[in-house]
């Protein structure tokens, strides 16, 4: 079960070494973590979890430059999905001008590499609880 003491995020990134470590950094903070090596992958385990869990996943963590499918194209594609458009997304990057070219994209938030793992739990955290309590509110408007 999701709560806001244990969000469920999704860690889109290509790079298994950053993915390991951003991982061990959330689950460390008590985030429950499905990761993704890329755009590809993160939209079938985007599907899968939220099958599962129509409130998961709470956030997702994604890497802006990925081969075979972008961080950008996985973003595009998630935003035409209604079950899935409002998952908040923290895209992050070692781009300088990753903030003007993310814009398009409605991020929650832009997080430049190397990360601060204590901002990058914050974020998660914020994100997630932001998720949770839209949902919550539309589930009581029905």
């Amino acid at each position: 079960m999701t709560t806001l003491a244990r969000p469920h995020v999704l860690l889109v990134e290509d790079d298994s070494d950053t993915r390991e470590v951003l991982r061990l950094i959330l689950e460390s903070d008590g985030i429950t973590v499905t990761p993704a090596n890329d755009g590809l992958e993160a939209l079938e385990r985007l599907e899968e979890i939220h099958r599962r869990d129509p409130l998961t996943p709470c956030a997702i963590v994604l890497d802006y430059m990925m081969p075979r499918f972008s961080g950008a194209q996985f973003r595009e594609r998630q935003l035409t999905n209604p079950e899935t458009a409002d998952v908040p997304v923290i895209l992050v990057s070692a781009m300088s001008d990753l903030q003007s070219r993310a814009a398009t994209l409605d991020p929650f938030a832009v997080l430049q590499k190397p990360i601060d793992p204590d901002e990058l739990t914050v974020l998660v955290r914020r994100a997630s609880e932001n998720y949770l309590s839209r949902r919550q509110n539309r589930r009581q408007d029905h």
